[in-house]
């Protein structure tokens, strides 16, 4: 039985919120100088045709299109899955088979990608596996490998609850 745990709804949905403001940011000073929303949106259209008009809605639009897409993905960016193989995750580091094109940029403004490639630790490589933390500092999940007698901390799943982080722990060590 797989279980998944997802990026909490309320970050993504005010990040993309401020992008999308920001997208319409050269539409919103238009109407703050008093002019009509047509008005507004027409000088906006023709202001396009000068070069610095051009960098504004390029950055106007990006800002847009993140936001929107920031909206869309709420609720839906995976962090974690157990399932009959193992734990994955999403790790901080791209994996050495895909790309980073825009990987990086994309974790930045997302923390992950849309669709990200999940790692995989097997429930056979884990040796032990421990919620640390308090609740100023946060919840951090810390996977000890038998492969690496090091413990070894899953980085993005500190978005997840303590409850949630403890529910991973507790199913991991049911199959231990």
């Amino acid at each position: 039985m797989a279980t998944s745990y997802y990026l909490k709804r309320y970050p993504t949905a005010i990040s993309g919120t401020i992008f999308t403001f920001m997208g319409f940011l050269p539409v919103w000073i238009c109407l703050g100088t008093g002019e009509s929303l047509k008005d507004s949106i027409l000088f906006y259209l023709t202001s396009l045709v000068s070069f610095p008009g051009v960098i504004m809605a390029g950055m106007s639009l990006s800002f847009l299109m993140i936001g929107l897409a920031l909206l869309w993905c709420t609720g839906r960016v995976i962090r974690c899955r157990l399932d009959d193989h193992g734990i994955h995750y999403v790790p901080l580091a791209p994996l050495p088979d895909r790309p980073a094109l825009f990987g990086d940029i994309l974790r930045v403004l997302f923390g992950t990608t849309l669709r990200p490639r999940l790692a995989l630790i097997p429930y056979e490589d884990i040796a032990d596996i421990q919620v640390r933390g308090d609740r100023r500092k946060g919840f951090n999940l810390y996977v000890q490998r038998k492969s690496s007698g090091l413990p070894e901390r899953l980085h993005t799943l500190t978005t997840l609850s303590e409850p949630q982080l403890r529910d991973i722990q507790q199913r991991v060590r049911a199959r231990l």
